[in-house]
């Protein structure tokens, strides 16, 4: 007798199979084989890899969580890309995943150690090592765009301890063992670019950051990230709308009474010169209104922005400008 149970059941049970060593081999195989390649090819493969994610809609938290990342994608992009047709909405979300999978990329290229021998210009950098000068400490406020993850390692010209951010959500039980691997690698290859400085999770260790800050260096936070439920959100003018953030950054700069500052590194893919380009922002200028001017002039290197329909919204008030 047909069994029409069983047989689903056994079609779930090889899917399941597949993707998991689909995951083995990408992250395990496929991106340190990558990063093995001269630079240029190297780069082609990963935006073809990313192609391949945006086709299927998926990401590594996809894999791991059944996030709907693709949802909020699409959503993000609406409220960015408010013009664009059917089309031209498509490849913007192409173009994201094809972001991350750069991200993941030079991830992998940092773990085989080959990315101190690329091209980097600096702007604003001046303005950085001016606030070092005068209180010996700052605080970085970042994002997942471009390539500003990679950025943390190419703050050596401070010439300080740099302390940056990581998370505990890819060692989730859910998240297959080859992505905590590859990102577990990842972290500890930053170090030997941090001018002694070192790589934590943001979770449980705010009395960290605190000791680091008082020692003196710079402090790498990843801004761009909702506030947790129990928290109060920082409001900041941010693409349009005033949103809320998790406070940590502004709260540490607060703390020892020193700027935030902000800091975006666009890849080759933006510069267009074969180099990457880390932006800081000015000593007068809001930090959040500097990431989010990047992103607007890029939307689709944000390749978080699915974010965006997250962050709680609150009233315009009078003094409020969109960004």
């Amino acid at each position: 007798m047909f069994n029409q149970g069983g047989i689903l059941k056994r079609v779930q049970t090889l899917k399941a199979w597949l993707k998991r060593h689909f995951i083995r081999l990408d992250y395990s195989w496929g991106l340190p084989f990558a990063a093995r390649m001269p630079r240029r090819l190297g780069r082609a493969m990963a935006r073809l890899r990313g192609q391949l994610y945006g086709v299927r809609h998926r990401d590594w938290r996809e894999f791991s969580f059944d996030d709907r990342v693709y949802e909020r994608t699409l959503r993000a992009l609406a409220e960015l890309c408010p013009h664009a047709n059917s089309k031209e909405m498509e490849d913007l979300q192409i173009k994201r995943y094809q972001a991350q999978s750069l991200e993941e990329y030079e991830a992998a290229c940092l773990s085989a150690g080959v990315t101190s021998a690329w091209p980097v210009h600096y702007e604003g950098l001046e303005g950085v090592q001016k606030v070092l000068a005068e209180h010996g400490r700052v605080v970085l406020l970042t994002s997942h765009f471009s390539s500003s993850i990679l950025g943390t390692s190419f703050l050596k010209p401070l010439g300080v301890p740099v302390l940056g951010m990581s998370s505990r959500a890819v060692h989730d039980p859910r998240v297959h063992p080859a992505i905590s691997d590859f990102y577990t690698r990842k972290y500890q290859a930053f170090e030997p670019h941090l001018n002694g400085g070192s790589i934590l999770h943001r979770e449980g260790n705010t009395q960290r950051f605190v000791q680091f800050l008082k020692r003196g260096g710079a402090l790498v936070i990843v801004g761009d990230l909702p506030p947790e439920p129990s928290e109060d959100g920082l409001t900041k003018a941010f693409l349009g709308k005033d949103r809320q953030f998790a406070a940590g950054a502004q709260r540490l700069a607060d703390l020892f009474k020193i700027p935030l500052l902000a800091f975006v590194c666009e890849s080759p893919e933006i510069t267009q010169d074969g180099t990457h380009r880390v932006r800081f922002s000015g000593p007068n200028e809001d930090p959040y209104g500097f990431i989010a001017r990047a992103i607007a002039q890029n939307p689709s290197q944000w390749w978080a922005m699915d974010l965006l329909p997250v962050y709680p919204r609150v009233e315009a008030s009078s003094e409020s400008k969109d960004t």
